[in-house]
């Protein structure tokens, strides 16, 4: 994945017009993953995430010609996602607080997102190198929120497996990580 793109709001406005397919997938290739990672932070759901990013550039591909970006196209794209994603949750009659309908993608709010998201990335990188059993483990626990004994009944282990396991891959992530990478807001508890 790319970093950043080069690509400016009036060349992407000209690519979508024109339906240039290597701007478009210049698009697709530098920010897929990362509009990912924020469609999966508010919907909680994989499939449904990657369903609105590839909604999104079927829509930016469609309607190209009727779509005028102004900014950053980095903003546009987040902002685009963010408001899918609460229509999504809106439609599924999940309840949302209305401080996150509220949602401005002002300056901090998007260097905050850009933060996590690139944060994600790098945990998800880490995780990779943990054996298969603690990442098990680990995610059961911070992912989806499972206590130690669910764990252990769910895996058939014991409870003290479990808490070892995730002591052996916290220590793991905060000696890799750091706690000076670690975006604020983004909790790191032992347990």
């Amino acid at each position: 994945m790319k970093d950043e793109s080069n690509i400016s709001a009036s060349l992407a406005n000209d690519a979508l017009r024109n339906r240039d397919v290597t701007v478009f997938q210049e698009l697709y290739t530098t920010y897929s993953e990362p509009l990912y990672l924020l469609a999966f932070r508010w919907v909680k759901d994989s499939s449904l995430a990657k369903d609105i990013v590839h909604n999104l550039f079927a829509h930016l591909w469609d309607r190209g010609g009727d779509i005028v970006i102004t900014g950053q196209v980095r903003s546009y794209l987040y902002r685009a996602v963010t408001n899918l994603c609460i229509n999504e949750l809106k439609r599924r009659k999940r309840h949302i607080g209305e401080e996150i309908l509220q949602f401005q993608a002002d300056g901090h709010s998007f260097f905050e997102i850009s933060d996590y998201i690139l944060f994600q990335q790098e945990l998800m990188q880490h995780l990779g190198a943990l054996a298969p059993r603690c990442r098990e483990i680990l995610l059961l626990s911070r992912v989806h929120g499972l206590e130690p004994s669910e764990i252990a009944e769910k895996l058939g282990i014991s409870v003290n497996t479990v808490y070892f396991q995730l002591s052996v891959a916290l220590k793991s992530l905060r000696g890799r990580i750091g706690p000076k990478k670690i975006p604020e807001g983004i909790k790191v508890s032992p347990f």
